[in-house]
């Protein structure tokens, strides 16, 4: 190469800061390796949470699956799906609803202590639904228990939750024959009227007009 194109080869900016560049690598050499090991090594820690996550949902998933066939089983009376279920790893994803299908088992054989205390050991889901449902759940074994007045006050607080998952003109329906079954036939007529102006679509709506014209 001639003298002159190595000289303009110098006075070439990009040239020049290339130069720059890997003066400043091999100055800072060490720590930039240091850094990319940082960099590769919580690469590797997200990776595994990442993984572990996803086969935790995958155990949770396989949990409330075998729940709710032992649930939905037509070989198996009440108490042994309740034993069964009992014995099976309550999680705090979808398998929590474990709690709910042995509550719910209580209820539908009348035994609502025990649906109740069952209940009580319910810790939290992560899943909102889950969540509402054990509300729910509560709210009906309230007014089997002829509480209506605890069970329309857990229901009222469903329908004020603006995250419930819940439909609301279900809960309206469901708040409205608590009080017809209590006697309290104008508060029904406000909740069925309030569900037939809101919903006037709703699958419920029906069975809501039916019910006003027999309480008016």
């Amino acid at each position: 190469m001639k003298k002159k194109e190595r000289a303009h080869l110098k006075e070439d900016p990009f040239i020049n800061l290339f130069e720059k560049v890997i003066g400043k690598i091999r100055q800072f050499k060490r720590e930039i390796l240091f850094a990319l090991g940082i960099c590769l090594a919580l690469g590797i820690i997200i990776l595994v949470i990442i993984l572990f996550k996803s086969q935790s949902i995958a155990n949770d998933n396989q949990l409330y699956s075998r729940a709710l066939e032992i649930k939905n089983s037509t070989t198996l009376d009440s108490d042994q799906k309740i034993k069964e279920l009992s014995q099976l790893e309550n999680r705090s994803g979808i398998s929590s609803a474990i709690h709910l299908f042995i509550a719910s088992l209580y209820f539908e054989k009348g035994e609502f202590k025990k649906a109740e205390e069952t209940l009580s050991d319910f810790r939290s889901s992560h899943l909102k639904i889950i969540n509402d449902q054990k509300k729910l759940l509560e709210a009906e074994i309230l007014a089997a228990s002829d509480q209506e007045r605890e069970s329309i006050d857990v229901l009222n607080k469903i329908l004020s939750d603006g995250k419930s998952e819940l439909a609301k003109d279900f809960i309206l329906l469901k708040i409205a024959r608590i009080q017809i079954r209590a006697n309290q036939n104008q508060s029904a007529i406000t909740q069925l009227n309030k569900l037939v102006s809101e919903f006037p679509q709703s699958v419920y709506a029906d069975e809501a007009r039916t019910l006003l014209q027999n309480l008016e």
